[in-house]
């Protein structure tokens, strides 16, 4: 994969030569082409869906429903298990306010906090139990989960890569104990469906969310994806316009789901630049992103390990990596590197019961992505060391 070359494809690499941009467990930056296909929806197909016989009106609900069709294709779904929301975070909270559950929730300790707040307030509302799965930077302890199942569990809500640690857990052997125990299982694929080969069906998750941002598409669009028999017991999460068949003065019948799940006028140009994201991403190679994520996150820790001060948080098999350092704030952190034109995220990840169990208050995190060069790792490490001047 020569990511020099998929450089030229962002524009902003073009104006801004200097940057290396090491935040994309956040977000990633968005190719031409798929500002292209935004700009061309608005230039040529504006129209609302599903509601006007016009011709504009045709073209904008067929790109909406061919959009929802790459979606499924690209996870191994079917088009009637694909609600489109505004990110992976609302997708959570459609479920957790949708899913008649009674029994305990499983969360690991790792979990990001739209990972486990929404099911946190559900089992305070509801008065179900809540567990944290123990879980550290080697991944989910599975001999310990496999102890919390049992005939009262009710759902086990688990993200497929740590955005904190870098690592895979392992879902397929959860929702295998989730499904024994006639418990449901929800995935949180916002940092693994842009990077690794996804299939629902061989996963075997009853739930998978994701977000377009984090996988080179526009901000606000996200994906829920739902086994079709649970889409059509969930009652509808938000109630309005397009997503009802009739309303009468003493009686409202729903539309068939997914549409049920989308009331008012959706982010048609944020689905459609999803999925010319998607075809970019599929001619790239998942596989082919994977294993250069991986080769650039070892180069990362290899190198971190020969500075004084620097504690590796990730472990060599990561995708991205998390670390300290013994003289310098995060914060602190992230602002030299700022001023050395490189770009990473520090804080508390949205995980900060993880941080607490840590002993920390945050961590700087470099997450590259398919256009990062080994170049983009030699500028990030000498701008570390840097830190490691200005502190010593």
């Amino acid at each position: 994969m020569n990511s020099e070359k998929l450089k030229k494809d962002f524009s902003v690499f073009q104006e801004k030569p200097e940057l290396t941009y090491l935040d994309n467990a956040a977000t990633t930056q968005t190719p031409e082409r798929v500002i292209e296909r935004v700009n061309r929806f608005y230039r040529e197909e504006n129209a609302n869906i599903g509601r006007s016989l016009h011709e504009l009106g045709y073209r904008a609900t067929e790109a909406y429903e061919n959009s929802r069709k790459k979606v499924a294709d690209f996870i191994g779904g079917r088009k009637d298990e694909i609600v489109f929301t505004r990110n992976a975070t609302e997708s959570i909270n459609l479920v957790a306010s949708s899913l008649e559950l009674d029994g305990k929730i499983l969360v690991p300790e790792t979990a990001h906090h739209s990972e486990q707040l929404p099911w946190r307030r559900k089992a305070e509302e509801e008065g179900l139990e809540f567990e944290f799965i123990p879980a550290d930077e080697n991944g989910i302890d599975l001999e310990a989960a496999e102890k919390m199942f049992d005939e009262d569990t009710a759902l086990v809500s688990v993200s497929h890569v740590s955005n904190v640690y870098g690592n895979d857990n392992p879902v397929e052997e959860l929702a295998e104990l989730a499904h024994k125990n006639d418990a449901y299982i929800m995935v949180d694929g916002a940092q693994s469906v842009p990077r690794i080969p996804t299939d629902v069906k061989e996963l075997d998750v009853d739930f998978l969310v994701f977000s377009g941002h984090k996988m080179l598409g526009p901000t606000g669009i996200g994906v829920l994806y739902a086994r079709k028999e649970l889409l059509e017991e969930m009652e509808p999460y938000q109630t309005g316009g397009g997503m009802i068949r009739t309303v009468k003065r003493d009686e409202t019948q729903w539309e068939e789901s997914p549409q049920k799940f989308e009331a008012g006028t959706p982010n048609i140009a944020g689905t459609v630049g999803l999925a010319e994201a998607i075809e970019y991403l599929e001619n790239v190679g998942l596989e082919n992103i994977q294993e250069h994520e991986k080769e650039l996150a070892e180069q990362m820790i290899q190198g971190l390990a020969k500075i004084d001060g620097v504690k590796v948080l990730s472990p060599e098999s990561a995708c991205l990596v998390s670390f300290t350092m013994k003289e310098a704030h995060p914060h602190d952190i992230s602002e030299i590197l700022n001023q050395e034109d490189v770009a990473i995220r520090a804080g508390h990840h949205c995980a900060q019961p993880l941080m607490e169990k840590l002993g920390v208050s945050a961590t700087a995190r470099a997450s590259p992505y398919l256009y990062n060069t080994e170049e983009d790792v030699e500028k990030f490490l000498e701008a570390i060391r840097k830190v490691r001047e200005v502190f010593r």
